[in-house]
């Protein structure tokens, strides 16, 4: 370096000497004026010799492609990377000395430790060469460990995948092997049906139960066979699969365990004609799941009755705690019933109820508390009862009882308790207990009488039986609008559960045969012999009508029955739309002082307990024998507004009085019905007005 660039340049005894350079075109003066400058940037990177090797080794190869080519070239073309520039003074190149890239010599074409311009382009190359090296491989690790964690993710999920499937169709053979065994009981069956058929097959009860049996195994086989082929693929299904083949086994376990109870039930015949459950001979409901032995526990809980001399004793705490009764209402009646049966240690108890609980029930349905108000009956219901006896299990269900639920619910269930308070759903949980063969105890209160009695129970009558038209008119019957003594419904609650130890047991007479009737206020009880079972019975006879819950819905729907997804049978009656007017309008007309006359068409009970201001009371059944006195109140330039509890009976009254101004009956200027009644006036007027 201590010679002159020019000098250093200009030297051609030894050998050519050239000048790298980049892609851009550069002057070789222009180079050696940027060298003179002694502000130049020098740099003292160190230089791999590999790099430098490998790199001086292809330009060599492109030096002796291009020099070939265009040898006189002295600038660099814009597509080359890299050229040999000849320096002033010097000769360009032959194209023989550089025929053979691999044995020209690097001093022949830069003298690195001379030639500033070069040393500087050569450590700015590997300096960058370098750079982007380390560059490439961070980013080739960072992917690599990317991709090695998303392996290892997709590996754990995988084998965590593969386990739950495992266990899943572990558990679906195990089901499926339960079943085996259970079908394996049919050869004994059908053994067992032939001896009966031997000595008694005259009986058309056994022969038709017999019958149903062989169906339902049959479909039971077929069922299982299905589920076997479905199996062994259900590791490669998805969760919703395996759910649903899981619902499916439900479903033959419930039909199973229905084939076992009728097994037992059609088996062994009670002196009386009934039949018995096969650990009992006398009379009462088979469980579905026996309790062989009672607990220490148990032992103390129901000792007292254990000590009973009339047979109930053991045995029948035995059938108790395995049977399962189905109790459709948690109210008045529901309530006493629920914890006299949760109380005697009835194993399994259903509370059917979709209602809220309302402050208005608590002086009579006394299951429920105050911090209960607004909870489902049915939640509410078991909530209590587990307090009580939380060695039993009590299953809430929130749903209403339907045509399309009513047979499966019932079908699970070895009793049916009756606690509803409307004419259709007796009549739907009637008809599904005589299709499924099913007791069925029910009971009623209104006011302050009750009544009491059991259907489908030992060859006796059913509901149906008894009242085969339905009455359309009996929808007005309720405890919400004709009211009702509190220890009346509890009292028939009581009742209701006695009957159902009975026959359950077997223990005692039921009363299939006979209707209790109650009055509170005489304190009097009478017994009513019922006839005998219908010849020409829709349901239960021989030539029956209903065979299915279809034919039931076909038949009943119309009648009054809880809102929901069904008809409500009796509907609100309707008026034009001139002859109504709303709460808030009427509030309007009140605070704007017209002179009117409101006309509340309540019975005088209600009328009494609370009441708008300034409002004349005339009962409904009175209004057409009182025009007279509405007329002397309208003075012929009044108008007349009704107003009832909910805007029903106002209505009637409304189209009434209509009636008698358009034949000239009546001289009343005019009438208008307040939509909704005081129900609505407390949501939309006055909440602090009093509801009942």
């Amino acid at each position: 370096m201590s010679e002159t660039p020019n000098k250093a340049m200009g030297n051609s005894e030894t050998s050519l000497d050239h000048v790298i350079v980049s892609n851009q075109s550069i002057e070789v003066d222009e180079l050696l004026a940027e060298l003179t400058d002694d502000s130049y940037p020098r740099t003292s990177a160190i230089r791999p010799s590999s790099l430098v090797r490998d790199w001086f080794n292809e330009m060599k190869r492109r030096a002796s492609e291009i020099i070939q080519s265009s040898p006189a070239n002295n600038r660099v073309a814009q597509d080359d990377e890299f050229l040999l520039v000849p320096a002033s003074g010097s000769e360009s190149p032959k194209s023989d000395q550089l025929a053979d890239s691999d044995q020209l010599d690097v001093s022949m074409m830069v003298n690195i430790n001379s030639d500033p311009v070069v040393e500087i382009m050569l450590e700015n190359r590997i300096v960058k060469l370098e750079t982007d090296l380390k560059a490439c491989e961070l980013d080739y690790e960072q992917n690599i460990e990317k991709l090695e964690r998303k392996l290892q993710q997709k590996a754990y999920d995988y084998e965590k995948e593969k386990n739950n499937y495992e266990k899943k169709i572990e558990q679906l053979e195990d089901k499926i092997s339960m079943l085996r065994n259970e079908v394996s009981r049919i050869p004994d069956l059908e053994a067992r049906i032939e001896a009966t058929n031997e000595k008694n097959y005259s009986n058309r009860d056994i022969e038709n139960s017999c019958t149903k049996d062989k169906v339902r195994i049959k479909e039971l086989e077929a069922k299982i066979i299905s589920l076997e082929h479905q199996a062994p693929s259900a590791s490669r299904e998805k969760d919703m699969q395996i759910k649903k083949l899981e619902e499916k086994l439900l479903i033959l376990e419930s039909q199973d365990n229905q084939v076992d109870h009728h097994e037992t039930r059609g088996f062994q015949s009670s002196p009386d004609g009934t039949y018995a459950c096969a650990a009992s001979t006398k009379g009462g409901i088979c469980s579905l799941k026996n309790v062989n032995k009672l607990s220490a526990d148990q032992i103390e809980r129901y000792s007292r009755q254990l000590l009973l001399q009339n047979g109930f004793g053991v045995e029948g705490q035995r059938k108790l705690l395995s049977s399962s009764v189905l109790v459709v209402g948690a109210g008045g009646i529901g309530s006493t019933l629920l914890l006299y049966l949760a109380a005697a240690g009835v194993g399994n108890i259903s509370v059917m109820d979709f209602d809220q609980v309302e402050r208005s029930n608590l002086h009579r349905q006394i299951i429920h508390r105050d911090d209960s108000v607004g909870m489902n009956k049915a939640v509410s219901a078991c909530q209590t009862v587990k307090t009580l006896n939380p060695s039993i299990k009590c299953i809430p269900i929130e749903d209403m009882m339907t045509f399309e639920n009513a047979f499966e619910i019932i079908l699970r269930h070895d009793c049916v308790v009756d606690a509803s308070d409307n004419p259709r759903t007796r009549y739907l949980i009637n008809d599904a207990c005589v299709l499924s063969q099913t007791p069925l105890v029910s009971g009623s209160a209104m006011g302050t009488e009750g009544q009491l009695t059991v259907y489908n129970y030992q060859s006796g009558p059913c509901y149906r039986c008894l009242y085969p038209k339905p009455n359309t008119n009996e929808g007005c019957k309720t405890c919400s609008d004709n009211g009702v003594l509190g220890p009346v419904p509890g009292l028939i609650g009581i009742l209701q559960a006695i009957e159902v130890l009975k026959v359950i047991t077997g223990n005692g007479t039921a009363m299939s045969d006979r209707l209790l009737m109650y009055d509170a206020m005489k304190c009097n009880f009478v017994n009513i012999k019922k006839p005998k079972k219908s010849m020409k019975c829709e349901v239960c006879s021989d030539s029956s009508s209903i065979k299915s819950m279809i034919d039931s819905k076909f038949v009943t729907s119309t009648l009054r029955g809880p809102i929901g997804n069904e008809s409500a049978g009796k509907q609100t009656p309707t008026i034009s739309h001139e002859l109504e007017i709303s709460c808030i309008d009427y509030n309007a007309l009140r605070k704007r002082g017209e002179d009117h006359v409101l006309l509340d068409v309540r019975v005088k009970q209600q009328f009494d307990i609370c009441s708008l201001e300034n409002s004349v009371n005339i009962p409904l059944a009175d209004i057409e024998n009182q025009l007279h006195h509405v007329e002397e109140l309208s003075n012929g330039n009044k108008p007349v507004y009704c107003i009832c509890r909910r805007g029903i009976f106002s209505v009637d009254a409304t189209k009434k009085i209509a009636k008698a101004i358009m034949d000239g009956k009546s001289k009343i200027h005019s009438v208008r019905n307040i939509s909704g009644g005081l129900t609505a006036w407390s949501n939309e007027v006055d909440n602090s007005f009093p509801m009942y």
